[in-house]
């Protein structure tokens, strides 16, 4: 088995022959440079490298251990571990220094391959070490620091599927000495998220993200659901869709082509449909209507969509993930056609998309158009200063989101929220923020909650709450946070407001099922 560095860099075919408990001998080669890392079921027994600046004699030496006339007789790597051996044996080497040594050795020569995006990788199965010489590497801690060096524009380049689920990992790995950003992006992850939705809750830009997900992914912190693996041998994991096959070392020199709407097969309508949606860059492209259609040809266009995709007619389906997506969708369609049937909130929109076009051209930007200019205007690092600096962009944030630019607001309000995680206020909002958006919604929840748990005798935290869980329709757990708010707040005015919109909802309700 072979392939490029370029399609599978070390760390992810470290990550999958250990994830596959595959044994034997990888070669890489990167110019003139040769590395070769031995596995036995899955762990790293031993590296060895050409580079003489790595090599067993070289530690040896600088450690006093050896003279620089033993140093020179050294011909080949594998004469290293001859004499290591010997001067255990002769115990002018402790097995302690030599195991701490050879641990120190593997560790360098593996840094160094961990960086090549351009060379060529074989595994020889059959290969074993002949010296017993072996490490006890655990290398999660290597792969996180090889994601922070390598390349932004190649670690973008790992994620080719903006949907695929990340989950935490809720076992089996260490969560010590963790940089902020991924301490941040893990209390994310309460539940699975898909990438982009886990971006957009991050505070970064979208690069920065993406190297913080991978290394979090490399060293098992979290699991994706779509790797680019390289081998089909081994044990069945959980690195690829289950309906999807692994591709082989050639296919993955092309982007891999997952089956995205694998549940709609004999529907390619619907899977057309979700397709366009994911795609569009604006409301217009979202209803399928031309700018400047007038508000009877935007109406029969949203008819037509729901006769055909209202989430009701799919309710056979509630609770899968496909209904969530044709949910998702949907709301995305009424909230622009809402937009569009207003003509005041229409000329608005149509400003804030024109400014956006004219900066995006600014900008140099060739792809597709964000919604929100002030995104492109944002500086993610003002974020990080003290708690004036955030109360600051706090209130940025939240004129944005009164003004009903919901993207840019949830830009600003992710950031003080990763800054300072125990800020209440700054969770509720950032919460607020991402429940005005169709695609961010299901994430708000958790941020609400967040705050409610930070400052339970919070009436005004509760009924945000509750007014987040209206909107989806869980009823009961409004219910249940109106309750906690008015025992905290007997009189509080929104709480009574928001009982009585609960009951004539149920009346509602009621009148229905009746």
């Amino acid at each position: 088995m072979n392939g490029k560095l370029t399609n599978q860099p070390l760390a992810e075919l470290i990550r999958e022959i250990a994830s596959k408990e595959l044994s034997g001998a990888l070669r890489l080669e990167h110019e003139q440079v040769k590395t070769a890392v031995y596995f036995e079921r899955g762990r790293i027994v031993f590296a060895a490298t050409n580079l003489r600046t790595l090599r067993l004699g070289v530690y040896l030496k600088k450690s006093g251990v050896i003279s620089e006339k033993e140093f020179a007789n050294l011909k080949t790597p594998g004469a290293d571990l001859s004499l290591a051996a010997s001067l255990c044996a002769s115990g002018k080497l402790s097995q302690k220094s030599y195991d701490t040594l050879l641990n120190t050795l593997v560790s360098d020569v593996l840094r160094v391959a961990l960086l090549w995006t351009e060379g060529t990788w074989e595994l020889d199965e059959r290969a074993r070490l002949d010296q017993t010489a072996k490490v006890t590497l655990e290398p999660a801690s290597l792969l996180k620091e090889a994601a922070q060096r390598l390349p932004l524009a190649f670690v973008s380049l790992r994620f080719r599927n903006s949907t695929e689920t990340i989950s935490r990992k809720t076992a089996g790995a260490s969560a010590n000495d963790l940089l902020p950003n991924e301490g941040f992006i893990l209390s994310r992850l309460d539940e699975p998220l898909a990438l982009e939705e886990l971006v957009a809750v991050s505070g970064l830009r979208d690069l920065d993200a993406y190297r913080v997900i991978y290394g979090l992914a490399l060293s098992g912190l979290v699991e994706r659901e779509y790797w680019q693996n390289a081998f089909r041998t081994g044990p069945a994991k959980k690195d690829t869709p289950k309906k999807t096959p692994s591709p082989t070392a050639t296919e993955t020199a092309q982007p891999v082509q997952t089956d995205r709407w694998a549940e709609v097969k004999g529907d390619d309508a619907l899977g057309e449909f979700l397709e366009r949606l994911r795609a569009a860059s604006n409301f217009y492209e979202v209803m399928d209507v031309a700018p400047k259609a007038d508000a009877d040809e935007i109406k029969e266009a949203y008819y037509a969509l729901a006769r055909r995709y209202h989430p009701d007619r799919f309710h056979l389906k509630s609770g899968t993930r496909l209904h969530t997506q044709i949910s998702s969708a949907f709301a995305r369609i009424t909230q622009a056609y809402e937009t569009l049937t207003d003509a005041n909130a229409r000329s608005i929109y149509n400003q804030t998309l024109a400014r956006t076009q004219q900066l995006a051209g600014s900008h140099g930007s060739k792809g597709k158009t964000a919604q929100h200019p002030e995104d492109l205007e944002f500086d993610h690092k003002n974020a990080a200063g003290d708690q004036q600096q955030a109360e600051t962009i706090f209130r940025q944030g939240l004129d944005l989101l009164k003004q009903g630019q919901v993207n840019a607001a949830a830009t600003r309000l992710a950031a003080v929220s990763k800054s300072h995680p125990q800020n209440a206020k700054f969770r509720a909002y950032f919460g607020r923020a991402l429940a005005a958006n169709e695609q961010t919604r299901r994430l708000a929840e958790n941020e609400m909650q967040a705050a409610v748990k930070l400052e339970p005798r919070s009436s005004l935290y509760r009924i945000m709450l509750a007014e987040l869980y209206v909107e989806l329709k869980f009823l009961r757990r409004a219910q249940t946070e109106l309750d906690r708010a008015i025992d905290i707040n007997p009189k509080n005015s929104d709480a009574i407001a928001l009982l009585r919109k609960l009951e004539k909802l149920r009346k509602v309700e009621a009148k229905e099922r009746g």
